[in-house]
């Protein structure tokens, strides 16, 4: 039943009409193409085939069916791609397995109590007498009815045992209201009592607009001021967004989102017709937090509080984007002169999200500011600054020039967001404001920088996650060619400039070629020496280079200048090879999808690569059928 259920919804959904919801897609002969919602770019690559409805990116490699793509636009796992598409398509899913079907009850019923408080807690605030206080908030706000129904805005009672009273009158077992984080258990004796007193109530959503929680603000002067509900089962506030589930369509539509940080931030945003505003839980933005956000678009801006500690935790939260945004390889075209020329692609991770910091005027919050001059609100965050000066600024405001250490601190806390910098002159700048900041030479925020890289960049490389038959392979001939470099520097001088250094999976190898490369390092410097410059972690790996030649005996400078020619050879074939597999697995999709343009585009890649690598591919025979031409061979 579960592999019919699949099929129907399958056969149900209109690939085109899905993706298209997401993605501007305009017609190419059989096929849509448009910009890829996985990755960065500039020209369309994602293409979208309506007769097998699948699609394909030639960018970034991802493809598959309409279930595919939603899991993947909207980070769910296959079974909530499932229902959510069956619900569009009218399907009712009359058999679904789960791994473990006693935990999602659970989880249902903790989040249909949470549904029911919601009704109890609205029902209060709006028809009660005892609602009074929390509808005198409400109106000091100037909150419009829509705006409270909209949010589902309620009231708790200044009293132990009112919601108590109502789930015991529903039969709600108290002990599953306790772990619905709606009750507390008594400290002393038996019994219950309610969490949340004499406060107005947020309902917390799931961007479905489930309810699993509550935010609740005190009226009197019960601390804490805000209060939500307990970790459990179904609420994680590191894990949630508040006004996600009525800010997708105005986020998709403005292609940017807002995140401030309190409540009644969101809701005057959206009273004043600024719907595509959300928040976080009352803490430092989480790389969860963007990860919801960042699916519905890749402009970010931050709009925390102005006073210290809003500062602070927008400081905290700039400091967890390189995880948060996942940070992706990105290819580029290579260089035509110079030591990468003839490559075909150099990648380079950049951050898949731009993120700029807005600084609240006149040290009000998003509320007070959009409350008192709504037309301001869009020239505010029209001025919002790239994260990086407003990360800058802030990590050496108060620093003292005459405290190395503390400079020394501060270089370490940027340059892991200097390195993600994709590009280069954006980075360089950055780096030049840094040094000026900190009254340093530039080579050392630089070397700082690429330290950085070389702690986190191994992953970067889609090659290196390539077939594991491979890297190995590669990897001992680049670790020979690299270390036959650093012994014989001098001897190899010709021979570095022809190691295109995008044929070097490891990154460290990378960096150890731009070093054997500087020519203001005197090229009759011994290899320890040389090694004597560089951070630990690089210094290790170059010791270890030249440890695996240990035992090799002497050889004439010829010989090893050959030997290392070969090594580039052989990294040059080993590169040019993966290339091809990955155009013919192109070609073929797009020759199955019968996609014209995209084939004739990829025909002209493949030709490029041909005249870059002729070494590797020998001119046709006269005598025999070359795979390359559909002309039959001649023979004069």
């Amino acid at each position: 039943m579960a592999q019919d259920n699949v099929r129907e919804v399958r056969d149900r959904t209109d690939i085109i009409e899905l993706v298209g919801s997401y993605v501007a897609l305009k017609k190419a002969g059989r096929s849509y193409k448009g910009l890829c919602p996985f990755h960065q770019e500039k020209t369309p690559s994602f293409v979208v085939f309506p007769d097998s409805q699948n699609f394909h990116c030639f960018g970034c490699g991802k493809g598959g069916d309409a279930l595919t793509f939603y899991m993947q636009v909207e980070h769910v796992e296959f079974r909530e791609a499932l229902q959510e598409l069956a619900r569009r398509a009218g399907i009712e899913l009359a058999s679904f397995p789960t791994i473990a079907p006693e935990v999602d009850a659970h989880r249902q019923r903790l989040i249909e109590l949470n549904e029911l408080a919601a009704v109890y807690f609205a029902n209060v605030l709006s028809n009660s007498e005892a609602g009074a206080p929390g509808r005198t908030v409400v109106e000091r706000r100037g909150l419009s009815p829509e705006v409270v129904q909209q949010f589902g805005l309620g009231f708790a009672l200044e009293r132990w045992d009112g919601l108590h009273i109502y789930l015991a009158s529903r039969g709600v077992d108290p002990t599953v209201a306790v772990e619905a984080g709606l009750l507390s258990e008594r400290n002393e004796g038996a019994g219950y009592y309610d969490r949340f007193r004499n406060r107005l109530m947020f309902p917390i959503r799931t961007r479905e607009g489930r309810t699993v929680g509550f935010g609740a603000r005190a009226l009197g002067d019960d601390q804490p001021k805000y209060l939500n509900s307990p970790q459990s089962a179904v609420f994680d506030k590191s894990s949630l967004v508040y006004g996600l589930d009525l800010a997708q369509a105005a986020i998709r539509a403005a292609d940017r989102v807002v995140i401030v940080e309190g409540y009644m931030d969101v809701i005057a945003a959206h009273q004043f017709g600024y719907a595509n505003v959300v928040a976080t839980m009352g803490t430092a933005v989480t790389e969860t937090q963007i990860g919801l956000v960042k699916r519905l678009s890749k402009h970010i801006v931050l709009a925390l509080d102005a006073d210290n500690a809003g500062q602070l935790a927008t400081l905290r939260s700039l400091e967890t984007l390189p995880a948060a945004l996942d940070g992706e390889a990105v290819p580029v075209a290579a260089p035509q002169r110079g030591p990468a020329a003839g490559a075909i692609i150099r990648w380079e991770r950049k951050l898949s999200a731009d993120v700029a910091i807005v600084r609240l005027p006149d040290g009000k919050d998003p509320d007070e500011l959009i409350r008192r001059d709504p037309a301001r609100w869009p020239e505010v965050v029209e001025q919002a600054r790239p994260f990086l000066d407003f990360f800058i600024e802030g990590v050496t405001a108060d620093l003292s020039l005459d405290d190395a250490r503390a400079k020394s601190e501060a270089i370490k806390r940027i340059a892991p967001l200097l390195q993600q910098v994709g590009d280069r002159v954006v980075q360089a700048h950055y780096t030049g404001v840094l040094a000026r900041r900190l009254q340093l030479p530039e080579t050392v925020v630089q070397s700082e920088v690429r330290r950085a890289t070389l702690r986190t960049a191994m992953a970067v490389d889609p090659r290196s996650r390539s077939a594991s038959s491979r890297a190995p392979r590669q990897a001992s001939q680049e670790d020979h060619l690299v270390a036959l470099l650093l012994r014989h520097r001098e001897i190899c001088r010709p021979i570095l400039g022809l190691v295109p250094e995008d044929d070097l999976i490891d990154v460290r190898n990378r960096e150890l070629l731009r070093v054997l490369r500087d020519e203001a390092i005197p090229f009759e410097l011994e290899p320890p020496a040389i090694i004597a410059g560089l951070d630990d972690e690089l210094a290790d790996h170059a010791e270890r280079l030249l440890a695996s030649l240990a035992g090799t005996p002497a050889q004439y400078p010829g010989h090893i200048e050959r030997d290392a020619a070969r090594a580039v050879e052989r990294l040059g074939k080993e590169r040019f090879e993966f290339l091809m597999r990955q155009l013919q697995a192109a070609i073929e999709a797009a020759q199955q999808a019968g996609d014209a343009a995209t084939l004739q585009s990829l025909i002209d890649q493949l030709a490029l690569l041909h005249a870059r690598h002729r070494q590797f591919y020998p001119p046709p025979s006269p005598y025999f059928r070359d795979s390359r031409s559909t002309s039959l061979p001649t023979t004069g």
